[in-house]
């Protein structure tokens, strides 16, 4: 564990180090933006190796392994969010075990979770890469007003958007789709007169674009514990 410990330390120091960098670059402030560990198929010792070097925000692709994890280690651990495709039947769960749902991108799944009285909070998923492989609502003005619309109605606590980064080597296709998510969140917020202030784009190859476009949550996995063993796809 403490082996983990330092890694995680080391690796988020230069972490840091890259997005002050970004974040001066573009005139913002570093504070101002979250770094949010990637725990997917790691064991719950990984979050705690996260914790204990001051991560506060944990993201867990999947409900039912995440839940095994928060069940280990008490919801109050940390701050849970569950960031990967969430099914209808999975609403029940998600609700129960994470405070926040980061990749809601079905009207149907806004109002199961108003059905069930609750009020995590919420993040739309927004596809701006135009990856067919990708979920997330289109980047549609006039759709994201009506499904913003429709939470409002029911109450639900939305703060932003999540998106993920097309899969490339071309820094302007990655930058662009943080940028897109950004002027349609700006847009989103004139519209309907509300505050959306949560941008949450940028993983391990690409966060440092993400911050100059505006990221408030950027999501690492290798970058801070390595390649994982069991999967082919890393954060």
């Amino acid at each position: 564990m403490l082996e983990l410990v330092d890694k995680v330390k080391d690796n988020l120091e230069s972490v840091y180090s890259e997005i002050a960098d970004a974040a001066a670059e573009c005139g913002r402030d570093s504070g101002e933006i979250t770094v949010m560990a990637v725990t997917k198929t790691h064991p719950a010792e990984y979050i705690a190796a996260a914790v204990e070097c001051g991560i506060r925000h944990i993201g867990e692709n999947r409900v039912s392994e995440g839940g095994r994890k928060i069940k280990e280690l008490g919801k109050d651990y940390a701050v849970f969010h569950a960031i990967g495709v969430l099914h209808r039947k999975e609403v029940r769960q998600a609700l129960r075990d994470f405070h926040w749902l980061d990749a809601v991108d079905k009207i149907e799944i806004i109002e199961e979770i108003a059905r069930r009285k609750a009020s995590p909070q919420i993040l739309l998923e927004v596809n701006t890469s135009g990856e067919e492989a990708k979920m997330g609502f289109p980047p549609d003005v006039v759709l994201l007003e009506s499904v913003l619309g429709r939470a409002l109605e029911l109450e639900l606590p939305v703060q932003g958007f999540l998106t993920v980064g097309p899969l490339c080597r071309d820094l302007s296709g990655q930058r662009k789709a943080f940028e897109d998510l950004r002027v349609l969140r700006d847009s989103l917020e004139t519209r309907l007169s509300v505050s959306l202030p949560e941008l949450s784009m940028g993983m391990s190859d690409d966060f440092a674009l993400a911050v100059k476009e505006g990221a408030t949550t950027v999501r690492l996995g290798r970058r801070l514990f390595g390649y994982r063993k069991t999967c082919q796809v890393n954060l």
